[in-house]
């Protein structure tokens, strides 16, 4: 098999440990099999750091923040987890860690640290390409479930937080490993506009760009 980067031979050792991991029996705790409910978010809605200057922009991001916030709540109360997983960005605060608190929920981060990105390759400008893109993300989801599943213990709800281009191939993960896994991606909600980018002291358009 030839690789044409290293993008992609990184991408391949990763399937090919997840496909070893997830084709073990079913994980089952306490006689029940265990639930996750993976959520996509925009991060930028998720995050508290204020990059809004126009009040427009800033009405914007409180009510989807808000918004948000509500989904989360009503997920929270639905499926009783004990554990909250979060790709969040650090240092700036989040809404994932924040319910977590209010709650009294056990919580981890997902986001894989800049140092172990750059150990397996993945450099600041993964984006600039689909394949590059596309290759690390896949490296982040494994990242992700390895957090969870090293981190939750005798949980058998969880709620999972992830950026939206995630949401799907994470749950794909936990499925795989015998976990009755549901999506929910809030890029689909009525609520969600997309970030407000701003010019000239004005809100321009509203950004819902992905890198599928």
């Amino acid at each position: 098999m030839k690789f044409c980067n290293s993008y992609q031979f990184l991408a391949f050792l990763v399937a090919l440990l997840f496909s070893e991991m997830v084709s073990a029996s079913p994980i089952v705790v306490k006689g029940a099999m265990p639930s996750i409910i993976v959520v996509g978010v925009d991060h930028r809605v998720q995050n508290f750091e204020p990059t809004c200057l126009t009040p427009e922009g800033k009405e914007s991001a409180v009510e989807q923040r808000a918004a948000l916030r509500a989904r989360l709540e009503e997920l929270i109360l639905q499926h009783q987890p004990q554990l909250i997983g979060e790709e969040e960005e650090p240092g700036v605060g989040s809404i994932g860690k924040v319910l977590a608190d209010a709650h009294g929920l056990k919580y981890c981060t997902l986001s894989m640290p800049v140092e172990a990105r750059l150990k397996v390759g993945i450099d600041k400008d993964y984006r600039k390409t689909l394949e590059t893109c596309r290759a690390a993300y896949e490296v982040f989801e494994s990242f992700m479930f390895e957090q969870i599943q090293s981190s939750r213990g005798d949980a058998t709800s969880i709620l999972a937080i992830c950026g939206s281009d995630h949401a799907e191939r994470l749950a794909s993960l936990f499925a795989k490993a015998g976990l009755n896994a549901d999506v929910e991606d809030t890029y689909y909600a009525t609520w969600y506009r997309g970030w407000p980018i701003e010019e000239e002291a004005k809100v321009i358009r509203f950004d819902k760009e992905r890198c599928r």
